[in-house]
């Protein structure tokens, strides 16, 4: 960027975009082939998991692990534990056996989502982009727009969308109804694409208290968190070192290599 810069280059801007590498014919993003849904339940068939389906509501410590109580009254014993949850889920868990870790995970803001995805027909005139960012302050009620079939490539004879609503302080994620969100969905599209969008399906999925916040300090806390564990716990989720996918498996990585030391 530096030479760009001494070349004449005319901003910072201008700069970046002269080192960038020529751009390729291939698509700009990509997956796994039938999404991640895919991944998962292979990881699931090969792990031989036993698959409660419950969630937890208390962890005590034993005199050779752990037990776990569940919503449904079930007790499990566990040689090590591992909880995949966002903070906010973590707090009460962890208040007893590891109050350090509580205090700063509860310092962890989280806000929550709904996602509207629509199927809608195949000769809907989008434009030719992945989708649209909307800035705060705008009169839009969805934050983000994503033309699916455009950003991954078309598949069956609809095209597929989603829109995101909600955003950190406040509430409408949980608040609205289905049908309100829908509602949203289809303005927002009229006063964006100038399109008026017939949907032949729709689903509403939510978020809550899932989406984490970084502010400024928050590899402290992260740190502070994992910290105050006992050996035998450990912490996974996007709340710890990024949102993201790989932030995310490193993040597990992480927690299993600490419970295999510990044991």
């Amino acid at each position: 960027m530096a030479a760009a810069l001494d070349r004449g280059a005319a901003s910072l801007t201008d700069a970046v975009r002269q080192g960038l590498p020529p751009a390729g014919d291939g698509p700009v993003f990509g997956a796994l082939e039938g999404g991640y849904q895919v991944l998962v339940d292979e990881l699931v068939a090969r792990s031989r998991l036993n698959w409660v389906r419950a969630a937890v509501v208390e962890i005590g410590r034993t005199g050779e692990g752990w037990e776990l109580h569940d919503e449904t009254g079930g007790r499990w014993h566990a040689d090590a534990v591992i909880l995949a949850i966002p903070a906010p889920r973590l707090v009460p868990l962890v208040e007893e056996i590891a109050p350090r870790s509580a205090g700063a995970a509860r310092r962890i803001a989280s806000a929550s989502s709904a996602v509207v995805a629509l199927a809608v027909s195949l000769d809907t005139p989008f434009p030719p982009c992945s989708g649209v960012l909307v800035a705060s302050g705008e009169r839009l009620r969805a934050k983000a727009i994503t033309l699916s079939s455009r950003k991954w490539g078309p598949r069956g004879d609809t095209q597929l969308l989603r829109l995101s609503f909600g955003r950190f302080g406040d509430d409408l994620a949980e608040r609205a109804s289905e049908k309100e969100l829908l509602a949203w969905a289809l303005d927002d599209l009229a006063t964006v694409f100038g399109l008026a969008v017939h949907p032949i399906d729709f689903r509403v999925q939510r978020w809550v208290e899932a989406m984490p916040q970084y502010g400024p300090g928050h590899a402290d806390l992260v740190a502070e968190v994992r910290a105050g564990l006992p050996a035998g716990l450990a912490v996974a989720g996007s709340y710890l070192d990024g949102i993201g996918v790989p932030a995310c498996v490193a993040a597990a990585d992480l927690a299993v290599t600490g419970i295999v030391e510990a044991l």
